[in-house]
């Protein structure tokens, strides 16, 4: 057979044929063919009754959850799952593909993905098992919904739809934002002479613990370092089609950092309608303590100390620190460093 004929017919598929030859070393030949006629490692898994499919080449590990395990906590009442020391955002499969639930999350597995460069965790009823499967393309009407890549046909017969990752990724992040944060009530509780529990977000920076109230988090995210730009002399990161403004936690304490990895562990407050990110060396844990805050603290965008977990810690007013940071954070002027959320 002729190449010509070889190509003539790739290309009517939609593939591609290149050729790259090189003098005394050989020719490379690569054929391009689209994902409608892909063959993939699959892991077929089962959700609400339903079975689904998801490319093995997203996932990262498999986790079993007990329902009643308390390593499934909630920042700003979106599902968090500490696995070996971190938080990983929690994506309920049945919830964003609107099937039915009973509610309970006994037996339940956890596969951790991977998708735009970051990982998460996706809640499914059962995992089956792993095969090659053949995608196939989808009619235009499913692919308008953007949540699956393809649908294939399993080795009992039926059919099953091959889900996008990146897409349930993008997806996760706008149904888990919070449209409106209040702004934490502690100072005004000890004000009054009261000590409430109150959820807080310990993390580390250097030698120090800072606690954040809960209520001011909008999200937990880890950025590659890489990633981490400058304008001026503030540095930002492109987040969700935006501009996120950072500001270190280690610059307001004038600590040292620690050691910095590969990534960047950020949380994302929001207010009035901006946006910033605070870098923190590591996420600690989420507590709910009723300290007594000592007020002998006269830093900006601190409240005081307290003891938590047998710590002393700091304790982070977020609205103070952003202005300690940048006093036009709330101007909304274009001259405002920061962005609209």
């Amino acid at each position: 057979v002729g190449m010509d004929v070889v190509k003539t017919n790739i290309e009517r598929i939609g593939g591609a044929v290149d050729v790259e030859s090189e003098r005394g070393v050989g020719t490379t030949w690569r054929l391009t063919i689209p994902l409608t006629l892909a063959i993939i490692q699959a892991l077929t898994v089962e959700c609400a009754g339903e079975r689904y499919v998801i490319p093995q080449v997203a996932v990262h590990e498999l986790v079993y959850v007990d329902g009643r395990s308390t390593r499934i906590e909630y920042a700003s009442g979106a599902p968090v799952y500490r696995l070996r020391g971190k938080l990983l955002p929690l994506v309920r499969l049945d919830q964003t593909l609107g099937l039915p639930s009973d509610g309970q999350d006994e037996n339940v597995y956890m596969l951790v993905l991977q998708a735009d460069g970051r990982r998460f965790g996706m809640v499914v009823d059962r995992v089956l098992n792993t095969e090659e499967v053949v995608v196939k393309a989808l009619n235009a009407r499913f692919k308008d919904i953007g949540l699956y890549a393809g649908a294939t046909i399993l080795g009992d017969g039926k059919v099953a739809l091959i889900l996008d990752v990146a897409s349930l990724a993008r997806r996760s992040k706008l149904a888990t934002t919070t449209a409106e944060r209040t702004r934490s009530a502690a100072t005004d509780e000890v004000a009054a002479g009261g000590t409430p529990a109150q959820r807080l977000l310990v993390t580390g920076v250097g030698e120090r613990r800072v606690a954040i109230p809960l209520d001011t988090v909008t999200r937990l995210e880890e950025f590659e370092r890489s990633r981490i730009e400058h304008a001026g002399s503030r540095a930002v990161v492109q987040y969700r089609e935006e501009i996120l403004p950072l500001v270190r936690l280690a610059d307001l304490l004038g600590a040292m950092p620690g050691e910095q990895g590969d990534t960047v562990p950020v949380v994302v407050y929001s207010e009035r309608g901006r946006s910033a990110g605070l870098m923190v060396d590591k996420i600690v844990d989420i507590v709910e303590e009723s300290a007594t805050v000592r007020k002998d603290l006269h830093e900006d965008g601190f409240a005081g100390t307290a003891v938590i977990q047998q710590r002393v810690t700091e304790l982070l007013d977020v609205r103070r620190a952003i202005l300690a940071a940048d006093p036009n954070f709330y101007a909304g002027t274009v001259d405002a460093h920061l962005v609209e959320a």
